[in-house]
């Protein structure tokens, strides 16, 4: 993430000696036990896009945080975001960082419910479900 000219872009708007925080939020959806038939939860993690992906993605790092279930009301990183906080880091230090969230990942299932897309349709464009292979950009999905 931190190769991304997106990184190199935000980091320039903050103040010299401050580090943005990448923040990264992903769903996924559960069934709440074998005995509650059709139950389901949206897990909603929380992860920082500075920690390198081959830490993130190891349930035995903790690296990954459960947060809430959906639906979360708004999180309160707009203020944290603008003004930033301090933290302390591994080594002791507190340093003032800016949490901007980066990026939301969720599998098909779950871009579908958040974009109230059809499944079997693209939640990005208006692709119809026999061109999904097509690679090729279409017009994008819009909505009013």
């Amino acid at each position: 993430m931190w190769t991304g000219k997106w990184w190199h872009s935000v980091q320039a708007l903050l103040p010299r000696g401050a580090s943005v925080a990448p923040v990264i939020i992903a769903t996924d959806k559960t069934q709440l036990t074998q005995f509650s038939g059709d139950k389901f939860a949206y897990l909603v993690y929380l992860m920082l896009g500075n920690i390198p992906s081959s830490i993130r993605h190891k349930p035995s790092q903790h690296a990954c945080a459960l947060i809430g279930y959906l639906s979360v009301n708004k999180l309160p990183l707009i203020e944290a975001g603008c003004k930033g906080m301090e933290v302390t880091g591994g080594d002791g230090a507190v340093r003032k960082i800016h949490p901007i969230f980066a990026y939301y990942v969720a599998d098909y299932p779950e871009q579908c419910l958040v974009t109230c897309s059809k499944y079997g349709t693209c939640p990005k464009c208006r692709r119809p479900a026999t061109d999904l292979e097509n690679k090729a950009a279409r017009e994008p999905r819009m909505f009013d």
